[in-house]
């Protein structure tokens, strides 16, 4: 992969104004400037999830001293492409995108990259084959691991039953991150003969509508054994539906239905603790952007070969994320992101870092991003 080194013909061009120096469009992103300034093109809204997303970035960018240009796309695909030329036109060091509409930005994420400015996705991916790299986890995965939490505690606590009956909560029918975690908790259930999938919800990963469709069903159908829920709005949704229906027995009571989901919060984390909810797959999103940052910042003093290989593992202490007092924690200074696997996704490498399980055990510790900014 190499990148034209219209972006220090940028930098220089404004201050010497030397037209020359186009004809030297080589090199592989390694550059002998210094790393000042980046751009993040990214969802802002959502609550408190993506409220941590933003803001360690900007926490990390001022601890090492970068500037970092956030710029919200307000749901809006054409915002972002305008954002990510702009950035790219002012000759930035490097742009981080989470992604919006993957069709939509991929002309904008190549036409930065041909520029000579590494572009690097993190939270959502883009389908450009062109940037170094993506960070973020695998949903399929943390589906996988919220229906082996749901077996295990089916075992632990309705280990006399010679069958179990679950629901599946899942996210809109289309929508990428929704299949795969659906998916992911389908393919385990489908291997276990003692387990039955009763039906499939689409909560549309709202917690209203998670609320309502689970209420009617259990309404029109007998009470099941455990309920899937793909989002963390959904789960709280279903925790609301088992209030209504009078069936929120927490864990140690007969009547408990075992309750698995994605995302934990401060909400989450805190039912968790009570017992309402079993387990929860949860994201190391606030290193999100951190572990892109680094990589840019390696990208732009050793170019491509800064960038995992495809098939490598990044161990815990192979990655640098200094950590720093906010938000009174020592933020960044649990390794969690680890070990993170280097896949291939959309004919890039892929940084898919580890998930983290939330039980009773570690429901309130620091490192649960929901316990920092819920």
């Amino acid at each position: 992969m190499t990148y034209p080194d219209r972006r220090q013909f940028l930098k220089r061009a404004s201050a010497t104004a030397v037209v020359g120096m186009v004809a030297g469009c080589t090199g592989a992103g390694g550059g002998d400037s210094e790393f000042n300034q980046i751009g993040l093109s990214a969802y802002v809204r959502g609550g408190s999830w993506i409220t941590a997303y933003i803001e360690a970035a900007e926490f990390y960018a001022e601890q090492i001293g970068v500037d970092l240009d956030v710029r919200p796309n307000e749901q809006s695909a054409q915002q972002q492409v305008s954002d990510i030329r702009d950035m790219a036109n002012q000759g930035y060091d490097g742009i981080i995108v989470g992604v919006w509409d993957t069709g939509a930005a991929e002309g904008a994420i190549n036409n930065a990259i041909d520029d000579g400015i590494p572009v690097i996705a993190t939270n959502a991916d883009t389908s450009s084959s062109e940037i170094p790299l993506y960070v973020g986890f695998s949903n399929y995965a943390g589906g996988e691991a919220c229906a082996q939490e749901m077996i295990a505690s089916l075992e632990e606590q309705r280990g006399d039953q010679d069958e179990w009956t679950v629901l599946d909560v899942r996210g809109p029918q289309g929508n990428q991150s929704a299949n795969q975690r659906s998916q992911g908790f389908l393919d385990v259930m489908e291997e276990d003969d003692r387990v039955v999938v009763s039906d499939v919800l689409n909560g549309k990963f709202a917690r209203d509508t998670a609320q309502e469709v689970t209420q009617e069903w259990i309404n029109a159908n007998d009470e099941v054994d455990g309920i899937y829920s793909g989002n963390l709005s959904m789960g709280l949704g279903v925790v609301r539906a088992l209030e209504n229906l009078g069936l929120d027995a927490p864990k140690g009571e007969d009547d408990h239905i075992i309750l698995t989901q994605m995302d934990g919060s401060g909400e989450v984390n805190e039912l968790i603790g009570d017992g309402v909810i079993d387990a929860a797959a949860d994201q190391p999103n606030y290193f999100y952007n951190p572990i892109a940052i680094e990589y840019l910042r390696m990208y732009h003093e050793d170019g491509s070969d800064a960038i995992p290989e495809v098939g490598s593992t990044v161990e815990s202490g192979d990655l640098d994320i200094q950590t720093g007092d906010y938000k009174d924690v020592e933020l960044w200074s649990e390794d969690i992101w680890a070990p993170a696997e280097i896949d291939e996704q959309n004919g890039h490498p892929w940084f898919k870092t580890n998930n983290i399980i939330i039980t009773e055990e570690n429901a309130d510790q620091p490192y649960l991003w929901g316990n920092v900014w819920g």
